[in-house]
């Protein structure tokens, strides 16, 4: 990720903390940024330059992350993509709260997410290769919207509720995946 797309990133973060996505505009988040090359177009554009810049904190993040087994190498880069929202998480909100109102928004936005999540399984050592492996990423997937649910309603500081949640959603997983193996 170059400089300019992070620096555009953290602008649109920033103006969350006390506006609402859906009254943020895409000139407001470029105002300074005009005399730069610069390819959004759509406020979706603002999206998925912010999801790319949580892989690249995640990726940053988790080179001084030792090898586990993949369940405990999964749990720890989705809790380390959990806490990169959290230090972000009233602009997080934000941008969840104007998704809800608009779902074709979101939609547009899996194949971000997807990426996202092969980012997260190569990070976890989680093979997403094959047919067993798409079905895998689309059920990673899954599992970390249940648990972004859960990250919505934790306000305790230490993600306690947002941990349990989702060793919970990893356990259950790991059960469903047993069934068809």
């Amino acid at each position: 990720m170059i400089n300019l797309e992070k620096k555009i990133a953290q602008n649109t973060l920033n103006l969350l903390r006390n506006k609402s996505w859906s009254a943020l505009t895409l000139n407001e988040v470029l105002k300074g940024f005009k005399n730069k090359k610069i390819n959004f177009k759509s406020k979706s554009d603002l999206l998925k330059n912010i999801n790319r810049y949580v892989d690249d904190q995640l990726i940053k993040k988790m080179k001084s992350i030792e090898n586990s087994s993949t369940k405990d190498m999964l749990f720890e880069v989705l809790m380390a993509r959990f806490d990169i929202l959290q230090l972000n998480r009233i602009s997080f909100l934000q941008i969840y709260i104007g998704l809800k109102k608009n779902p074709p928004i979101f939609i547009s936005l899996i194949p971000s997410f997807l990426e996202s999540m092969i980012i997260t399984a190569e990070l976890s050592n989680y093979n997403v290769n094959g047919v067993k492996g798409a079905i895998r990423l689309k059920g990673l997937m899954l599992m970390y919207f249940v648990t972004f649910f859960q990250w919505v309603d934790d306000n305790s500081p230490s993600l306690e509720k947002t941990m349990t949640g989702l060793d919970k959603n990893l356990d259950q997983a790991e059960k469903i995946i047993k069934l068809f193996s």
